[in-house]
């Protein structure tokens, strides 16, 4: 039997996706100041919730600055807190990679990449699922 998936996206172009009791939040095309409250709010709410894993996505994301990066962190915080396991999907390529890279994030959470990890980039790890 399969799990049913439940996916909204917010008016702000977050993508909330449900499989099971695991969740993942699909960032928008740009994670800045102008949505990083909505997304917080719905990490917060899935983590609320008692998500068994949640997943940040940004594949998609081709822009995140502080802010979107305040929303990962705050995030990784919650979830261990709530020992709720947390990983994060990074495109295969592009700022948003380097930016989560520099700022440490990929040494704090899991990684999921999108693709294959580019050469020399010792941070990223990829995940089994």
């Amino acid at each position: 039997m399969s799990e049913a998936t439940m996916e909204f996206t917010t008016s702000g172009g977050a993508t909330v996706r449900r499989t099971g009791q695991d969740a993942t939040l699909l960032f928008p095309a740009e994670a800045d100041v102008r949505n990083c409250a909505e997304l917080h709010a719905l990490s917060r709410q899935l983590l609320d919730e008692g998500v068994g894993a949640l997943i940040l996505d940004l594949t998609d994301c081709t822009f995140c600055d502080s802010s979107g990066l305040n929303v990962i962190l705050r995030t990784c915080v919650l979830a261990k807190a709530a020992g709720i396991r947390l990983s994060i999907r990074l495109p295969e390529h592009g700022m948003v990679r380097r930016t989560c890279s520099i700022a440490g994030v990929t040494k704090l959470i899991p990684v999921e990449l999108a693709g294959p990890p580019a050469e020399g980039d010792p941070v990223v790890r990829r995940l089994s699922r």
